[in-house]
């Protein structure tokens, strides 16, 4: 997927228009994090697989939305509730690479 590619799809899961500039920096957080939990002791990779590319779309987006109410889980106000989905919950569907650095 080409970056143009990454960022259409950002904005069309989110459903609205964002400047490329704030998407670029969201998916390349998300993309970071995703290689620190892949592989935890290997800090060489720079890309992740093609097959996580739709859980790194995700995680931008995750993260993006909870701007302003970083660390939340979930909040009430005035009878409406919302939960967030955390970033944990997407990072654990993608496997950990277990080696260690020679």
């Amino acid at each position: 997927m080409t970056i143009e590619e990454r960022e259409n799809a950002f904005n069309q899961m989110l459903g609205e228009e964002v400047s490329t500039t704030l998407v670029d920096t969201y998916l390349r957080l998300a993309t970071q994090k995703i290689l620190n939990h892949r592989y935890p002791f290997d800090k060489t990779k720079v890309e992740i697989e093609p097959r996580f590319e739709m859980d790194m779309i995700e995680l931008a987006i995750v993260l993006y939305n909870q701007r302003g109410a970083e660390g939340e889980t979930q909040h009430n106000e005035n009878g409406v509730s919302r939960h967030y989905r955390t970033e944990q919950e997407i990072l654990k569907s993608i496997p950990r690479v277990a080696s260690l650095p020679l």
